[in-house]
């Protein structure tokens, strides 16, 4: 489970209340179990609010991982360096999501505690669902590789230049969220629609030129 799915998970099983906007997902498409519990009800609205700010640190996050996919290396780094070339792609995960204490989240008391309580039962929660095992939904690669085609085509650029990331979230519905250039979030449901996935695809591609990628997590 990445750390997009671990956030609505709390808040999914805290019942946490959240406020609709753009940049939110959909419930998540599988049942959750019932934890609102862990956070006592004169802290739900503080600790609601405190989520909202904490996922967008995460989908800040997810757009700053996917520039560095596609950001050289350091100079002097050497590029068969598999360890640097990890810490250079994820480096800043850990300022906004650091299991199992998050103490990142010290500063919001509320929602660090529903964290903490929750991020070990979404553990066990994620490897007991029937066909947790399988890979998450991904674009077709056909659809990826036109989209890519086309977009390089629109611009009057090297398909070599076209970049994008879209991060596949097990959510409900069609649901799409630019998170930044070259980067973006949607449900697994758009990434099985041929029409929403090029849509989406062209949009990522077309805002974030670089080396050509298409990819889901």
């Amino acid at each position: 489970m990445g750390y997009l799915h671990s956030a609505l998970f709390v808040r999914d099983a805290a019942r946490l209340p959240v406020a609709p906007s753009a940049d939110i997902p959909p419930r998540l498409a599988r049942d959750v179990p019932d934890h609102a519990d862990v956070v006592p009800p004169g802290e739900r609205t503080a600790a609601g609010q405190q989520w909202v700010i904490w996922w967008r640190r995460l989908v800040d996050q997810a757009a700053r991982e996917a520039r560095q996919s596609a950001t050289p290396l350091p100079a002097g780094t050497d590029p068969d360096d598999f360890e640097a070339r990890i810490r250079h792609r994820f480096a800043g995960r850990g300022d906004v999501f650091d299991p199992p204490d998050f103490r990142s989240l010290a500063d919001m008391q509320q929602l660090q505690s529903a964290v903490t309580t929750t991020f070990r039962l979404s553990r066990g929660w994620s490897s007991d669902q029937p066909g947790s095992a399988t890979e998450p939904e991904r674009f077709a690669w056909t659809l990826v590789r036109d989209a890519a085609e086309s977009t390089a085509a629109d611009l009057g650029i090297p398909v070599g230049d076209i970049n994008g990331y879209a991060n596949v979230l097990e959510v409900e519905g069609l649901w799409t969220y630019l998170a930044g250039p070259g980067s973006a979030l949607c449900s697994a449901a758009v990434a099985c629609d041929p029409v929403a996935a090029t849509r989406l695809l062209r949009e990522v591609f077309s805002s974030g030129p670089g080396r050509a990628a298409g990819h889901a997590r």
